[in-house]
């Protein structure tokens, strides 16, 4: 029962830790100055990476059985892809 609780203590924490990261980007986007259009993309990237890192530690121990690493990756990949076009546009303006 007790290693339970530990892995319960440490899920909780790892989500802890997750969503303070989001917090903290979030915060940093709210400082710089750009484009309302990039920086609510930059701020959905954040949230829907956050959202598949919760779900990642959840698959972990067997909570959350829809996790599928490949696609959260492919997801990623094209999110940055994207948001780097963005960024290159807003650059050259």
């Amino acid at each position: 029962m007790a290693d339970y609780t530990e892995k319960e203590q440490k899920v909780v924490s790892n989500i802890a830790d997750t969503i303070e990261k989001l917090d903290d980007s979030i915060a940093k986007l709210d400082t710089l100055e750009s484009d309302s259009k990039s920086h609510s993309i930059k701020e959905w990237y954040d949230e829907h990476k956050a959202i598949h890192e919760i779900k990642h530690i959840l698959s972990e121990i067997g909570k959350y059985g829809k996790y599928d690493e490949k696609e959260a990756l492919a997801d990623e990949k094209e999110l940055e892809k994207f948001i780097g076009s963005l960024d290159s546009d807003a650059s050259s303006k």
